[in-house]
């Protein structure tokens, strides 16, 4: 029903229901004008904070964040067990070869694998944040917190949530 509709049925039925018609809608527009304001205050505080994935309001569970922080360890776990693998494999290899063109081979499938586990360790996304956990833009940086939200790598270990 437009206004013009309500007005007449208004004055068909009397003077107090036409004033009760444009109270309900006096207040449904200024329920309507309070969410907007909220919404536009909670952007802008939001932009304030420099960080449009998070919410200011959004509480993230301590289980999903615990759990997404394992996954970011795991995967970092692997990325140094693939380190620490290069020095006895290319130590065995010049036993066995003895020599440098006979190890390459073995360096290069060496090498294969790093890449693949700098990327499985590098898309792993943070838990409250859920961008990636070490690379903001094209920067791959592996600090022990978020790049972007800056969760430690342990927050699920103390109350540094």
């Amino acid at each position: 029903m437009d206004r013009h509709e309500v007005e007449d049925a208004a004055a068909a039925a009397g003077t107090a229901e036409a004033e009760a018609a444009e109270a309900a809608e006096a207040a449904e527009a200024a329920e309507a004008a309070e969410a907007a304001e909220a919404a536009e205050a909670e952007t802008a505080e939001i932009a304030a904070a420099g960080n449009t994935k998070v919410k200011a309001a959004e509480v993230v569970d301590p289980v999903a964040i615990a759990t997404g922080l394992a996954v970011v360890r795991k995967r970092r776990w692997c990325l140094w067990i693939v380190l620490i693998v290069y020095l006895p494999t290319m130590y065995v290899t010049q036993k066995i070869t003895h020599s440098f063109s006979g190890s390459m081979p073995v360096f290069f499938c060496w090498f294969a694998v790093l890449l693949g586990v700098m990327f499985y360790s590098a898309t792993a996304r943070c838990p409250r944040c859920r961008n990636y956990y070490h690379m903001h833009g094209m920067m791959l940086l592996y600090l022990r917190k978020c790049l972007h939200c800056q969760l430690p790598l342990t927050a699920d270990k103390g109350d540094k949530l």
